[in-house]
């Protein structure tokens, strides 16, 4: 599992780089594929010659000019306030609410902050956090499906084991 989660990480983070730029040939990111494949696996070699272009590095002045690095946000459809009990969503207070806002999930007694996010469709993610809780620090890898009415349901998967959360927010 620790092999999976850093080869997904891996393809977040190449999946984000290369979708951060826009400018090259095409013909010679295509032309990559295949060492890319035999070299980095070939979830890299697809996101790399998926049509985007990788830019060259870039120094930390260069990112300071910039404002800073691209921060991670989750999706619109996905903010809001969930509930993992069914009937959390009514009470005055609830030990399983969280709220996701644009780059962070928090909880009753942990944060998790968006380091990478992967769009799949308009109801998948898959997201890379890490967790700060009083247990301590830890990344989590997870892949998250929105219900298709209304998105009204949240299933979040982590190493084959899936939560469900409800909204709790009017739709």
């Amino acid at each position: 599992m620790k092999i999976d989660l850093l080869r997904s990480v891996a393809v977040i983070m190449a999946a984000g780089l290369v979708s951060a730029c826009g400018q090259g040939d095409p013909d010679a990111s295509a032309a990559q594929a295949p060492e890319l494949a035999q070299s980095h696996g070939a979830d890299v070699a697809a996101v790399a010659t998926s049509g985007q272009e990788a830019s060259a590095p870039v120094s930390a002045a260069e990112e300071a000019a910039a404002g800073g690095p691209a921060v991670a946000a989750f999706p619109a459809a996905f903010r809001g306030n969930w509930d993992y009990n069914e009937n959390g969503c009514g009470a005055g207070e609830s030990g399983t609410r969280f709220m996701i806002t644009a780059n962070e999930v928090k909880g009753y007694e942990d944060t998790s902050t968006l380091q990478a996010i992967e769009i799949i469709d308009d109801l998948t993610v898959r997201v890379v956090m890490e967790n700060e809780s009083s247990d301590g620090t830890e990344v989590l890898a997870q892949t998250w499906r929105l219900s298709p009415v209304a998105g009204i349901n949240l299933r979040m998967e982590t190493g084959g084991k899936t939560i469900r959360a409800l909204r709790c927010d009017p739709v």
